[in-house]
Formats: C-alpha cells, sequence, structure tokens
C-alpha cells in the first residue's frame, strides 16, 4: 500500500466507505476534482486533503506517508522522462518498463508517457493498449476533454503506423466531442489539422480543404510560427490539387516566408518544392525542373529519402508532360526504392508508371504496374486513386484485347 499514490488511496479509502465521489466531494472540491485527483491529474492542498481525510475517517498520514521505495520510483520515472527528452528512447522504454513491472503503475501520466514512449520506437500496438483503457476510464468518468486528448493521440498513432482511415475514425470521434466541453484552442487546432492532413494524403481534396480552412481560421493565437506554416503547406497542396492555383501560390509564398524566417531548411525545401510544381503546372517546365532539382539535391544532402522520392514524383509528371517519357519513367523507378513503407506514395508511382508504359504500347507492364497499384490502393482504402486506377484499367484491357486481335486474330475471354 504504501508504493500507492495520493490519489488511488484517496479511491481505496473512499470505496471502503462505498462513497461515491460526489458524495465524498460534496462542499469541500467538485466530484470532478475528485476523479483528477484520484486519477493522478491534480493534487489536493492542504487544507482539502485535510477535509478529505475527515470524511474518509483516515489520518491524514495514510495519504501522505511516503518511503523510500516511493521515492526511488519518482526518481527513477524522472530519469526516464529525460531520456525521452534526449531522444534516448530506447533506454527509457526500459526504465518505464521496469518500472511498471516492480510497482504495477497506473496513473494516467505514467500511462500516457509510456504510450509515447512506445510510439516513437514504432512499438504502435504497444502504444495504443494503456490509451485504449485511458479512453475507457475517461468516458466512465465523463472527461471529455480527456476523451479529446486521447483520441488525437490514438489517431497520431494509427497515422504514423499508415493506419490512415483508422486515425480518420479516432480524429472524428474527437472532432464530434469539441462542442461538448471546454477544449484548448491549441488542441482543437491540431485536431482539425491533423484531419485535412490526412485527407489530402487519401486524395480527399473537399474534405481536406474543409477541415484545413477551420484550422487556417483559428490559427493565429494557438499555433506556433512553425505550425502556422506547415498549415499554410498543406493548404498550398490541397488547393493547388484543386486547380485553384492563385490560392495555392499565395499560401505557398507565406509558409515559404515562416519557413525561411524559422531557418527551418527542410520546411523550406518542401515549400520550394511546391512552387516548382506550381510552375510546372502553369506550363513552365523548364523554371520548375530547375527548382525541383535544387530541393532533390537538398533532400538527398539530409539523407531524406522520402522527400526525395515525392520529389522524383513530381519531376516525372512535369516531364512527361513536357513530352519526355523516358526520363520520367526513369524518375519514376528512382522514387520506387525510397518510400520504404509509405504504400500510399508506392501506389501513386505504379499507377504512373502504367500510365507512362501505356503511352509507350509496352501494355503487359503497364498492366503489371496498375495491379500493383490497385492492390496497394485497396489495401490503404484509397478510394479516389482505386477508382482512377481502375479506370486506366479499363482503357489498358481494352488496348490489350485490341492488341491481341490484330497479333493473334482471338479476343481475350475472360
Amino acid at each position: 500500500m504504501n508504493n500507492t499514490s495520493l490519489g488511488q488511496r484517496i479511491r481505496q479509502a473512499r470505496k471502503e466507505l462505498s462513497l461515491t465521489q460526489n458524495e465524498l466531494a460534496q462542499g469541500i472540491v467538485t466530484s470532478s476534482m475528485i476523479c483528477q485527483i484520484e486519477n493522478g491529474k491534480a493534487f489536493p492542498s492542504y487544507q482539502v486533503l485535510q477535509s478529505l481525510s475527515e470524511r474518509l475517517n483516515k489520518p491524514i498520514e495514510f495519504f501522505v506517508s511516503d518511503t523510500d521505495a516511493s521515492k526511488r520510483q519518482r526518481s527513477s520515472y524522472t530519469l526516464a522522462k529525460a531520456l525521452m527528452a534526449s531522444e534516448s528512447y530506447e533506454k527509457a522504454y526500459s526504465l518505464l518498463k521496469t518500472l511498471q513491472e516492480t510497482h504495477g503503475t497506473e496513473q494516467d501520466e505514467f500511462q500516457m508517457t509510456l504510450s509515447e514512449c512506445c510510439q516513437r520506437l514504432g512499438k504502435f500496438e504497444e502504444a495504443s493498449e494503456p490509451l485504449d483503457k485511458l479512453l475507457s476510464n475517461a468516458i466512465h468518468n465523463g472527461d471529455v476533454s480527456q476523451q479529446v486528448t486521447i483520441l488525437q493521440r490514438l489517431g497520431d498513432i494509427a497515422e504514423q503506423s499508415g493506419q490512415y482511415q483508422l486515425a480518420l475514425y479516432h480524429w472524428h470521434k474527437a472532432y464530434d466531442l469539441l462542442n461538448k466541453s471546454e477544449i484548448d484552442p491549441a488542441v482543437k487546432s491540431r485536431l482539425l489539422t491533423s484531419i485535412g492532413n490526412t485527407y489530402y494524403k487519401l486524395g480527399y481534396l473537399e474534405e481536406s480543404l474543409q477541415f484545413l480552412q477551420q484550422a487556417y481560421d483559428s490559427r493565429e493565437s494557438f499555433l506556433t510560427l512553425e505550425e502556422v506554416g506547415q498549415m499554410y503547406l498543406n493548404l498550398s497542396l490541397s488547393y493547388r490539387d484543386s486547380n485553384d492555383y492563385k490560392k495555392a501560390a499565395y499560401f505557398s509564398e507565406q509558409a515559404y516566408i515562416i519557413f525561411k524566417s524559422q531557418t527551418n531548411m527542410k520546411l523550406a525545401t518542401d515549400v520550394k518544392r511546391s512552387l516548382g510544381v506550381l510552375l510546372g503546372k502553369q506550363g513552365q517546365a523548364l523554371e520548375a525542373l530547375t527548382i525541383l532539382e535544387e530541393c532533390m539535391e537538398h533532400y538527398l544532402r539530409d539523407g531524406d529519402l522520402y522527400n526525395l522520392g515525392l520529389t522524383e514524383l513530381e519531376a516525372a509528371q512535369i516531364l512527361h508532360a513536357k513530352g519526355d517519357l523516358e526520363a520520367a519513367i526513369e524518375r519514376l523507378h528512382n522514387s520506387l526504392g525510397k518510400f520504404s513503407h509509405n504504400e500510399l506514395e508506392t501506389a501513386r508511382a505504379h499507377h504512373m508508371l502504367a500510365d507512362m508504359y501505356r503511352h509507350k504500347r509496352d501494355l503487359p507492364t503497364a498492366i503489371q504496374h496498375l495491379n500493383n497499384s490497385l492492390h496497394l490502393y485497396q489495401k490503404q482504402g484509397q478510394s479516389v486513386g482505386l477508382i482512377e486506377a481502375m479506370s486506366l484499367s479499363v482503357k489498358l484491357y481494352e488496348e490489350w484485347d485490341n492488341f491481341r486481335q490484330s497479333k493473334y486474330g482471338e479476343a481475350i475471354t475472360a
């Protein structure tokens, strides 16, 4: 018992007397405060603790007595958080798991910290487990703010592991709770941005713009300058894909100014890439390719293979529009090895290769790439890409059928 927290001891004493949180709180604090104290999210003043101890028929020492073991526990936990702050996640994870095994730590803060550490290490399933339990507790206690925080985290974990539809499921549940309690405006703005960004990745441009615009409307007071810049960048991408190049250029320029002022060269390069793509859309192919080449050099120096691959995709589209099909195909093949586990971008590359090999009249190779893209789009639930790929599939198989008839005098049968 000595190794339990203050909140756990209050809960234990309350249950011994069969009191509800509301009955314990009456005339002293709110029932919500009792809930927070018991869950380790708040600490009572001495006067409040004295009143609670009297109502619970326990000496105040029962709640505040300490031992060397609990001191060591707090020290170890503080060290684990310091290790995480220094990005030494493996060491922090080992320490946190030892604490969990030896002390059975159940406080909300500890569970959130353990979850974050697991997420940083890519242990996504393990990261979700404590959050699922905390979410159940928050729902039981009617703590809407905590529910939103946990759902945001669950969405972050799903998004990071490539489960975009699951991420949207969690974030939309959080979004539905926003008007049911006073939520930190920064949390709300980041939630809207997360939803908008993920819709963009999935190709739902109208939905992406809807949520990013909401985040933009409440941006200035609640986001850091870097976060505002990132939001401008995503708005630019969404407007670009909606063919609203004027707004896309405006937001790109604003983002570039912010990132430059922050001396954040990686993000500034992302914006530069966006500007290059816009020039390509406006028919300025040479200028666009020059800018994208500069971006690729920067990503290559930084070892940022993912963004290098994305830029090669953009360059391939411009080369294709320019009529340089062989160079476009070479860029796409180069990009395929750089996306690692990002199946959406891999699907996009295969889709583009299918279309380009179709233009080369290499139909077997085109069909092979198209089948790869269809499989990945379907696996990721990317309906927009899937519909576009299926449309290309119809054209390809019609052309293949015609080719077989002209060459062999027979039609393909199902």
